[in-house]
């Protein structure tokens, strides 16, 4: 407690110090770079990470734009992953050449360029011109991990006239470390997911194939409900939990018999209650699974129906999560429009008339009039290709 109580005095001290001599700004400045590293280790979402901390460096060192490009080794190009500031949107549809232009130079060379005018610089390339964006003065450094480049941090144009200094430099190297860990963290998670996603699809694969009626079954019920979800404003979060729920739907389908599954006529009761059980069965497999167990709901839930009808446990209006009523509806649309051995599978139209009908008593209304907006503009393309 003693070397705790003398630490404290020591660092209470030497901030007392610091701000006797006027080094406030200097300390504000290391306060927001580690503001930026506890950014890092609780967030691996890198678009919105990026955005985070472009935005804090553009408001920072008091640039009117800012770009974080991104170096694609195959293409030996750099492309925009962040840019704000006037015209960022034009900006991010252009791709620099690896030793083009003064980022594609920076990327190239490896070092830091803080240019008071960049128009008196051979080594423009006039990005500017395309995007009717006028430049001056601009501070380009490297990302680097390991020695590589694997980015380029440029910031642009003084706010007020003027030109970066050496101090807004060791704000934007503090940066660029902590933007290089966050780059390599967001690879190795982007891997993982990748890894775990197609995991999920393999698992969603073969529970289609017991069926070979309703091949791809899982894919196309995942498809139309993420398209409900974007109608419906759901965040990245929402979409990527709805979309394991959509393709692990029918997962409990594993433990009921191919008899049942592959029957070429309509199940009589029994077989009706065996396969209703597909739910139960698919929630048993997720509890075993701690990573996957947020997905239950979808997995159990999505034959409610609205009007509390439903199997298997009656859910009735927002009891039933919404990610279940939004997977009920693309469930049984997919089902209507699938050939089966004992009928024709329904034109499009059709089907969107009988989800209709059943709004308000098998499904909710609201996504209903969201999976009507999607489908309406997909006939209305169809009817102008």
């Amino acid at each position: 407690m003693i070397k705790i109580a003398l630490a404290i005095l020591i660092v209470t001290q030497l901030f007392t110090l610091l701000l006797l001599k006027g080094k406030h700004n200097k300390i504000k400045k290391i306060m927001k770079l580690y503001d930026i590293g506890k950014k890092i280790t609780s967030n691996i979402k890198l678009k919105r990470l990026m955005k985070e901390i472009m935005e804090l460096a553009k408001e920072e060192v008091q640039a009117e734009a800012c770009s974080l490009y991104l170096v694609d080794e195959e293409k030996q190009e750099l492309w925009f992953e962040v840019a704000l500031g006037g015209k960022g949107d034009k900006v991010k549809e252009i791709r620099v050449k690896i030793g083009e232009g003064i980022s594609g130079w920076v990327a190239k060379e490896g070092v830091t360029l803080n240019l008071k005018d960049v128009n008196q610089d051979p080594r423009f390339s006039a990005i500017g011109k395309k995007i009717d964006f006028k430049q001056k003065a601009m501070l380009t450094m490297p990302v680097k991990f390991h020695d590589k480049t694997i980015g380029v941090i440029q910031l642009i144009n003084k706010v007020g006239g003027g030109f970066f200094t050496r101090e807004d430099e060791e704000f934007l190297e503090g940066m660029t470390s902590q933007i290089a860990i966050a780059l390599e963290n967001a690879k190795l998670y982007q891997g993982m997911h990748d890894l775990f996603v197609d995991a999920i699809s393999a698992l969603a694969g073969a529970v289609d194939a017991k069926d070979p009626y309703t091949n791809g079954h899982s894919h196309r019920v995942t498809e139309y409900s993420l398209e409900i979800g974007k109608e419906m404003g759901f965040s990245e979060e929402q979409m990527e939990q709805l979309e394991y729920m959509a393709l692990l739907h029918d997962v409990g389908k594993i433990g009921i018999c191919d008899s049942v599954l592959n029957k070429q006529s309509r199940l009589d009761d029994e077989e009706f209650a065996l396969m209703k059980s597909h739910v139960l069965i698919g929630s048993k497999i997720l509890e075993s699974m701690k990573s996957l167990k947020y997905i239950i709901p979808g997995v159990r839930y999505h034959h409610e129906k609205f009007d509390g009808t439903g199997y298997y446990d009656g859910l009735k209006g927002d009891e039933i999560p919404l990610e279940a009523r939004i997977i009920a509806v693309a469930d049984t649309f997919d089902a209507m429009t699938t050939t089966r051995p004992y009928r024709k599978g329904l034109e499009f139209s059709v089907a969107i008339n009988e989800i209709n009908r059943c709004s308000g008593t098998q499904f909710d209304p609201e996504v209903v009039n969201n999976f009507n907006s999607v489908f309406n503009r997909k006939l209305e393309n169809q009817s102008n290709a």
